[in-house]
């Protein structure tokens, strides 16, 4: 990192994460310990600098595992004008505050847009990292939100994720033409009904989702239900192991995000996959508003969900 920007680890005989407080309490470092691997993606070409409440999301360091609330997309807030919807939310650019304990890190931080706090708790259980989150309403008024975390995963060589087959998913954006055609702005077909793995590409040729290829420029994103998925598996076969997600009933879907060697544009593109656990289906609030799968939130009514990550043996899983 080119700044002095503070660390904190949370290490385990099994696990060792590395977070920045200061920073949206980002994770930047994900090591279960049995391998020597390092499963988040890091950016060599973009350090880790201070980040500005409000500041365009793609402008600062977007590696390892951010969390996006009370939105993901730009849009305007569907009940009131006069509050501000920022890219990627607004917690990944905030200084967070943390009571670091044995084997977990409660990290809290305030909405400068709405009287919301947000909490989460990352605990370290044997072979699983532990999630747990809870967002409360300290106004007077009930107000609007969505969440998803935001871990971008490394691609030194394909993976594949695992799901069930038939699970129903919706076509975010797309450029490459693997989700079919994507229109000028990589949202023709946005919100499209598809079905895991199999899609039918612009040029009419069945592709199987299940295998991320690294080298395959394209970049997309599905957001797939959890109902009938409580879990799915983020495979390494070269390593033989796998990141296995179980998620709580309130998280309604997961996003898969693949940037396939395709984005940023110019020298330097990155290759990383996102598993992302989703309260909501669209990246936009006003559009999981209007589908019923954001969340209304009462005062002083606490709203509660997890998910957890546990390193599996592909033999095993």
């Amino acid at each position: 990192m080119s700044e002095n920007i503070s660390e904190i680890t949370l290490e385990s005989e099994s696990i060792k994460l590395t977070l920045l407080p200061d920073i949206g309490c980002k994770i930047t470092k994900l090591e279960f310990l049995r391998y020597d691997f390092q499963w988040l993606w890091q950016d060599k070409h973009r350090p880790v600098r201070t980040t500005e409440h409000g500041g365009n999301y793609a402008d600062f360091d977007i590696s390892g595992f951010d969390e996006c609330f009370p939105n993901i997309g730009l849009s305007p807030y569907p009940f009131d004008s006069k509050i501000k919807l920022y890219d990627h939310g607004e917690i990944w650019s905030l200084p967070w505050q943390i009571i670091q304990q044995e084997n977990s890190i409660l990290g809290q931080v305030n909405l400068l847009s709405m009287p919301l706090s947000f909490q989460r708790r990352v605990t370290l259980i044997d072979e699983t990292i532990e999630f747990r989150y809870q967002v409360n309403n300290y106004g007077e008024n009930n107000y609007w939100y969505m969440w998803s975390a935001h871990p971008l995963f490394r691609l030194p060589n394909q993976y594949r994720v695992i799901a069930p087959s038939g699970q129903k998913m919706y076509k975010e954006f797309g450029f490459g033409g693997r989700l079919g055609a994507d229109g000028l702005d990589g949202y023709q077909d946005h919100l499209k009904e598809l079905t895991w793995p199999f899609v039918q590409s612009d040029s009419n040729e069945t592709i199987d989702l299940t295998y991320v290829i690294p080298d395959l420029r394209v970049t997309d994103k599905i957001a797939m239900e959890t109902l009938g998925a409580q879990e799915i598996v983020l495979a390494n076969d070269d390593l033989g192991a796998g990141l296995k997600f179980e998620f709580s009933d309130e998280i309604s879907h997961v996003g898969i995000c693949s940037n396939l060697t395709a984005w940023p544009p110019g020298d330097y593109p990155a290759t990383w996959i996102a598993i992302e656990p989703m309260i909501g289906i669209s990246d936009r609030l006003d559009e999981n508003v209007n589908m019923g799968s954001a969340r209304e939130i009462a005062p002083n009514t606490p709203h509660t969900w997890s998910f957890t990550i546990k390193l599996v043996d592909l033999d095993k899983a």
